[in-house]
């Protein structure tokens, strides 16, 4: 599947059904949009985030192995790959990625590093991307939930350039039920519809804030 650049990211907390936490539960917990948040979905803008850098997928399928019979290669039997992503950011808001990552905030400013990623703390994401192509028509991958860390982080002096990093989450992925991990989404495809498509990949969320 070919494309063309990276448009736009949405994420969101979920519960282990998938469904979409809000507010004191949901992305927005640590921050002051708590109180009103409906839709438990945060947009990676140009204006909120200065934008999402690159979304890498990794492990989509697993290995196949040969199986033989008469002295000939008869079979592949198919492994089970589990996906991964990399979701890169230019400037995640600090409270917004604490608890994509699960963070235990001490409610002063301060966020606990526990040394492992929190297992029930689940994230769902949403890209938008366009045919390689023809960049009026969007294509989209989603995926329903996945655990995020952040493994490691280096902060550069500045010398005669700025040395700035971007925020690298990893987000590992789970099954929600029989829906498996994910689907990609076509805006060219027969009957497709945005909306239905966000009720997929964000399930049980409201769209938009009072």
């Amino acid at each position: 599947m070919a494309s063309l650049g990276i448009a736009n990211v949405k994420i969101a907390l979920v519960d282990k059904a998938g469904t979409v936490l809000t507010g004191a539960n949901g992305i927005y917990k640590y921050t002051d949009q708590a109180t009103t948040d409906t839709t438990g979905i945060f947009d990676v803008t140009v204006d909120s985030s200065f934008g999402v850098a690159s979304l890498a997928l990794s492990n989509l399928e697993g290995s196949t192995t040969d199986i033989f019979g008469n002295n000939v290669l008869v079979y592949k039997s198919a492994g089970k790959g589990a996906p991964q992503a990399v979701l890169t950011i230019n400037a995640l808001p600090n409270e917004i990625k604490m608890a994509a990552l699960g963070m235990p905030s001490d409610g002063k400013g301060g966020f606990t590093l526990t040394g492992k990623a929190d297992p029930n703390n689940r994230l769902a994401l949403l890209a938008e991307s366009a045919e390689s192509f023809d960049a009026t028509k969007p294509i989209y991958v989603g995926m329903y939930m996945g655990i995020a860390s952040e493994a490691a982080a280096t902060w550069t002096s500045n010398n005669a350039a700025e040395n700035r990093t971007q925020d690298a989450l990893t987000i590992a992925s789970l099954e929600r039920g029989d829906d498996g991990f994910g689907k990609y989404y076509f805006s060219s495809a027969s009957k497709f519809d945005a909306d239905t498509m966000l009720k997929d990949v964000f399930k049980g969320a409201s769209t938009t804030n009072p």
